[in-house]
């Protein structure tokens, strides 16, 4: 299997540090945050209209947890704070829409979560690709060019136990004890590494 060569470079856009063109980058991944893609701080309005652009200038994109939430808010989707509460740990979501690239075939798939957002609303022209019982929109693409998730694939087992315990005062007690128990199932890590 051939190796990928890649030079990141970092946007602090909660600095307000976003690029002057699409084109900066051949690809655009956009990661989790402690904010909320609802709130009204000047840097997400200024994100939201970066993927926009984005979007019209069809640039592949991946959006992860508060990634995969601008993208649903930004193009005319909603987000809202989970009527479940937290979903934290190791959760399965079911592939409800089977995409060319997912090789290996999965039709459920153990990822890491960690959030109390979530997309309740697609953006128009989205396809649903998986659900999870706590997410029903845990994994969506628009056309060929942006692929959003709600789970963390970039996380470790190790990562999301500290932030898990580093959050024990604002999680319920039997929410927090199940995410921490469910990490002693191993995720699929290869797999959506390779999609």
């Amino acid at each position: 299997q051939a190796q990928l060569k890649a030079e990141l470079k970092v946007y602090r856009v909660l600095e307000n540090e976003l690029p002057a063109s699409t084109g900066e980058c051949d690809a655009w991944i956009t990661s989790g945050s402690p904010s909320s893609v609802f709130d009204e701080d000047e840097w997400i309005g200024n994100f939201k209209e970066c993927i926009k652009a984005l979007h019209e200038d069809k640039r592949k994109t991946v959006g992860i947890c508060f990634g995969h939430q601008m993208i649903a808010q930004a193009l005319g989707g909603e987000v809202r704070r989970s009527d479940h509460g937290w979903g934290i740990g190791v959760r399965e979501i079911e592939i409800t829409t089977e995409e060319p690239w997912m090789k290996p075939s999965l039709k459920r798939v153990r990822m890491l979560f960690t959030h109390q957002d979530q997309v309740e609303k697609l953006p128009p022209g989205a396809r649903l690709l998986s659900s999870a019982d706590h997410c029903p929109h845990a994994m969506f693409a628009i056309g060929e060019h942006m692929l959003a998730l709600q789970p963390h694939p970039e996380y470790s087992r190790a990562y999301l136990r500290a932030l898990i315990q580093s959050r024990e005062s604002i999680i319920d007690h039997p929410t927090y004890q199940a995410g921490l128990d469910s990490l002693e199932q191993k995720p699929h890590r290869e797999e959506p590494a390779a999609w």
